[in-house]
């Protein structure tokens, strides 16, 4: 069907300039402590500062700067990667955490605009190494494209909310175009042959500007329900195509002035084009494995399919090589596939790609193929795709928890779906270790993870009931044991005394597991409990006075004094779940803490236990102890932090300065100040023993649970939805 293009709005003048830069000035603070004060240094560093890096961004678009050898990675969390020969890769400094969906650069490569989540605007002028963030009233959207109008300094971006905004200043400054619609705009394209920028969106709207964005004409298309989006456009010769969904897209032979609405038998969303000129093939693909092809010029199309190990996975983008004549697809579950006939037919490409990959980039410059995906995965091929090279790890996990190794210098993470990786370099990059579980299809959740008592081996444990040993430095471990996922049993933490040489993998329904030789072999030790419920979760060792206590559901705990041989069930007098333990090594008093703001107390090694006031309703987690004033930190969801200056027996609670859930303390390396990690990029740190905290910025808003810091460099490593590594910066020190 045919449908010509109206005029529906033009642009409102209007531009809003950036506010004057603020300095700020930089104060060192010292604070003197009342009590004891342990003599820590003669000389203390003075507060460091860090710049966060997320190892592991999503990357889901990339390009080659025009007129340069330089090459961008753009995604999740505001990161951008850079490149100047195409296979080493280093951070671009970008302020901010929102995703990254699109960015572009002026025929002349001097000026580069990113766009993204909250109305974020980003430029650069120094081929991408550093970015500023723009000002942008228009905050209530979602920027999904933007475009230079080449030869001008005038930019277009688009997106949500039917939101167009305009800069003619080369990005410096951003005016908003009123199109009187809430539709969401999701791609514009400036047309090689005419100069015009065409415009697509939801519900089948498309339009056009011939005036570098200063007036439009845009409809919305006649199409059966339900309308679908308007997501790329490509020019082939004299012919113009527009992809959308349900198999549908869109052809003009009049320079987009109208369309034609065209129906595939297949429902692909349609996610990437391509022309291969040997075979005078338009070629799409499709996110269900589908691919449509023309020979005539979109005058007809047959379609064809890619199936890999009798799967049809979702084709992300295709790209035609010269080099080699043929045309390759990229896609999920390792999906790289070529065809020599034009995309008549497909057949595996390589067997070196493996993960989520959702772009791909012809370096012709280079002869080098990029492609890159989820978890920061960037590979690359200089064969026209049949060896492929990792340049960055495809890290596409949710880790639980990070140490350091006994030995090596390595950093080990584990995950949610039993995977273990290693880092040698501090964080920067990292190796999936190979580990073969007895049932490929039940992983374990390693939930704890903890330094054997020889200091030469880590212990991980996790549910449905697995127990791992690694060697000194991580390289290698060993499945000590395996449960059945149908034994019900589960190894939700693990517990160490090192001065008794005793590790307890705690075990949700009693069957406590315990070893007497570094977590080489275990034997079972039973708590007599209901064999319906899972009371245990956590636990705690109090080295000190040999005494282990473990607790959890409504409150259920157990106590052992004798290296786990023997337990005994506790009365906590409470039926709140407790989530975390804790044992104050200086004073012998032990700590349970829970749901509703419930604390308990023991001042007899855990064998009674009395309830503690805290004005707090949120669940509380964990406790850290600062060393230099004595003070416990009571801390959990929404982050409440609750201080005591008494051992515990009295609690204040602090202003909360992050809305997320804290997770894990630690000291800072080489300051001993304090830290906090948790969801939402959480990271606080305290100056003044845990009085008050300041959020440091850690690039990203996805959930940590755990972290390690490096007194080495200085540097901090925070795992958990996100790797994220803060390279200290500050070097100098102050006199105490």
């Amino acid at each position: 069907m045919r449908v010509p293009v109206r005029r529906t709005f033009r642009k409102f003048r209007g531009v809003m300039r950036n506010s004057p830069a603020r300095l700020r000035a930089a104060l060192l603070f010292l604070s003197a402590f009342a009590g004891f004060v342990p003599c820590l240094a003669a000389t203390r560093e003075a507060t460091p500062t860090y710049v966060p890096q997320v190892i592991n961004p999503d990357l889901n678009g990339g390009l080659l700067v025009n007129g340069s050898r330089v090459l961008l990675l753009w995604g999740s969390d505001g990161v951008i990667l850079r490149s100047e020969d195409g296979a080493r890769w280093t951070h671009a400094v970008t302020p901010g955490t929102q995703d990254i969906t699109r960015a572009a650069a002026n025929d002349r490569g001097d000026v580069l605009i990113a766009v993204g989540a909250s109305g974020t605007i980003l430029r650069s002028a120094d081929a991408g190494r550093t970015w500023q963030q723009m000002r942008n009233a228009t905050s209530d959207t979602e920027l999904r494209a933007v475009v230079n109008q080449p030869g001008t300094r005038t930019w277009v971006a688009v997106g949500t909310n039917g939101r167009v905004v305009r800069s003619l200043d080369d990005g410096k400054n951003w005016s908003l175009i009123e199109s009187n619609l809430t539709v969401a705009f999701q791609a514009l394209f400036v047309d090689p042959k005419t100069q015009s920028i065409l415009l697509g969106g939801d519900e089948g709207f498309v339009g056009f500007s011939k005036d570098a964005g200063e007036s439009w004409q845009i409809t919305a298309l006649t199409m059966p329900d339900p309308a679908t989006p308007v997501t790329a456009f490509h020019r082939f010769g004299k012919l113009l195509l527009a992809t959308s969904a349900l198999g549908r897209f869109l052809t003009s032979e009049d320079d987009g002035q109208s369309w034609d609405l065209m129906q595939s038998s297949t429902k692909a969303f349609f996610t990437d084009c391509a022309f291969d000129p040997v075979h005078n093939a338009i070629v799409m693909t499709g996110h269900s494995g589908d691919v449509l092809r023309s020979l005539d010029g979109g005058g007809s199309w047959e379609g064809s399919e890619v199936v890999l190990d009798g799967r049809k996975n979702f084709l992300s983008a295709i790209q035609f090589d010269a080099r080699s004549g043929s045309l390759l697809v990229i896609g999920q579950g390792g999906t790289l596939v070529r065809s020599t006939d034009g995309g008549a037919t497909w057949a595996r490409a390589t067997d070196d790609v493996h993960g989520d990959v959702r772009g791909l980039i012809n370096d012709t410059t280079r002869n080098r193929l990029i492609a890159f995906g989820a978890g920061g995965m960037v590979l690359g091929s200089t064969d026209s795709g049949t060896q492929w090279t990792e340049d960055r790890s495809a890290l596409d996990y949710s880790l639980r928890e990070i140490e350091p190794t006994p030995r090596g210098n390595a950093l080990i993470a584990t995950s949610k779906l039993g995977d273990i990786i290693r880092s040698t370099d501090g964080g920067v990059s990292w190796k999936l270790l190979p580990i073969t579980y007895p049932n490929p299809n039940t992983p374990p959740d390693l939930r704890g993870l903890a330094l054997a008592p020889s200091g030469e081996a880590l212990i991980a444990v996790g549910p449905p009931g697995a127990i791992l040993r690694s060697n000194a430095d991580g390289s290698a471990w060993d499945i000590r044991q395996f449960t059945p996922i149908e034994a019900e049993r589960a190894f939700p933490w693990v517990l160490v005394d090192r001065a008794r040489k005793t590790v307890v993998a705690v075990e949700a329904r009693g069957a406590m597991q315990v070893s007497g030789d570094d977590g080489v072999s275990w034997q079972v030790s039973t708590i007599p409990i209901p064999q319906e419920r899972f009371p245990f979760w956590q636990g705690v060792v109090a080295e000190r006075d040999g005494v282990m206590v473990i607790a959890g559901e409504a409150g259920k705990a157990a106590r052992s004094a004798d290296g786990a041989r023997h337990w005994s069930l506790v009365d906590t007098g409470t039926t709140a779940d407790l989530f975390g333990s804790f044992a104050n090594e200086a004073t012998g008093t032990l700590f349970l803490m829970g749901a509703k703001g419930t604390l308990l107390r023991s001042t007899d090694v855990g064998v009674s236990w009395r309830s503690v006031t805290t004005r707090s309703s949120q669940e509380l987690r964990r406790i850290l102890r600062d060393p230099r004033t004595g003070a416990l930190l009571c801390f959990g969801t929404h982050g409440s932090i609750l201080r005591s200056q008494d051992d515990g027996a009295t609690w204040r609670v602090l202003p909360a300065v992050t809305d997320g859930a804290l997770r894990q303390g630690a000291l800072e390396p080489r300051t001993g100040n304090l830290l906090l990690v948790g969801s939402q990029g959480s990271l606080l740190r305290s100056r003044d023993g845990g009085r008050a905290w300041e959020a440091l910025p850690t690039h990203t808003v996805r959930h940590f649970t755990s972290m390690s810091v490096d007194e080495r460099s200085g540097d901090i490593v925070l795992a958990g939805d996100r790797i994220v590594r803060l390279v200290r910066q500050s070097a100098g020190t102050t006199g105490r």
